[in-house]
């Protein structure tokens, strides 16, 4: 009896370095991802800053109210369906034909 307790104190043992070594080595693993991940962001936004320098942006936002009115009576202009108002439906029978 005594053989097997010390047999499975040992393996409890070894498992348990095991994982304490795992841990370890995952936390690294962690660390160097994000030294990665945070070289990336910075070199991201040096890029971002230097075409933001050398060109304007290609979008640019609606100035004039001319132009403004322009769009909305083209919508108003644009031919769409019409859903019928609530009180014309239920004046219609289940045949599609009116009372």
């Amino acid at each position: 009896m005594d053989f097997a307790g010390a047999a499975l104190s040992s393996v409890a043992s070894i498992l348990f370095l095991a994982l304490v070594i795992a841990g370890v080595a995952k936390t690294f693993q962690i660390a160097s991802s994000l030294s990665e991940i945070k070289e990336l962001l910075a070199d991201i936004k040096r890029n971002t800053n230097n075409q933001s320098l050398a060109a304007p942006s290609p979008y640019t936002p609606i100035h004039s109210v001319e132009t403004a009115e322009n769009l909305l009576r083209a919508v108003a202009e644009m031919e769409h369906p019409v859903p019928p108002a609530p009180n014309e439906l239920s004046q219609r029978t289940e045949f599609g034909h009116e009372r």
